[in-house]
């Protein structure tokens, strides 16, 4: 009893503490960025994925990452909506003189920049899903291959009558929620993330997801 109050106590710590960092990354892109990083870190993204998936992948990477942003964010008057309620509007304060020392406080650019960086940084996120999810077939094929070995592995422990190791099984836990984290963490980046860094997290899970199962106490 006190073994699974403690297992639910250190998931939610890992998982507030998961969220915490996660904010930290989007208020460090969106505060202390320069706006000419962005710019050179999706040129350099842009080639990466051009020269590593080839040009027809690239292609459809970008075309559909640009038809989900533009079909979440752009059609639904999010990213209109957030500019408005943010920045002062051109022809309330023509309208309104009394606006006008607020307008022209030289914060508004500023601003401006850092919700073009918030957009972008999204974008960025929805792209890097895409390519994610163009890496499925081998992604697919590593986990399956290691749920078969798992297995496969257990079955041979469990007909020696050896034990399993708890140490080995507790890593494998960690390592796959560690990558977890990354790969929500490394949507936001604020660097370049090449492409053939999913195939080689791929392998990583699945290492661990083998690990994972070969080490599972058999169950009374």
């Amino acid at each position: 009893m006190a073994t699974d109050t403690q297992t639910k106590t250190s998931w939610l710590w890992a998982m507030t503490v998961a969220v915490m960092l996660l904010i930290m990354e989007f208020v460090l892109l969106s505060a202390l960025i320069p706006a000419d990083w962005s710019t050179r870190m999706r040129d350099q993204e842009v080639r990466w994925v051009s020269s590593q998936l080839g040009e027809g992948t690239a292609t459809a990477v970008f075309a559909s990452a640009q038809h989900w942003y533009g079909m979440i964010f752009l059609r639904s008057g999010l990213v209109d909506a957030s500019y408005d309620l943010l920045l002062p509007d051109a022809a309330v304060v023509n309208e309104t003189p009394e606006l006008n020392k607020l307008a022209a406080v030289p914060i508004w650019p500023w601003v401006k920049t850092r919700l073009d960086l918030i957009w972008f940084a999204i974008y960025l996120a929805i792209q890097r899903l895409v390519v994610l999810f163009a890496w499925w077939p081998f992604i697919g094929f590593v986990l399956i291959g290691a749920v078969g070995d798992g297995l496969i592995r257990r079955r041979i422990r469990l007909a020696g009558f050896d034990y399993p190791s708890p140490l080995a099984h507790r890593l494998a836990v960690r390592v796959l929620l560690g990558l977890g984290f990354l790969v929500g963490f490394g949507l936001l980046l604020p660097l370049p993330v090449p492409p053939l860094a999913v195939p080689v997290l791929a392998v990583i899970a699945a290492t661990a997801l083998a690990v994972l199962l070969t080490q599972t106490q058999k169950r009374v």
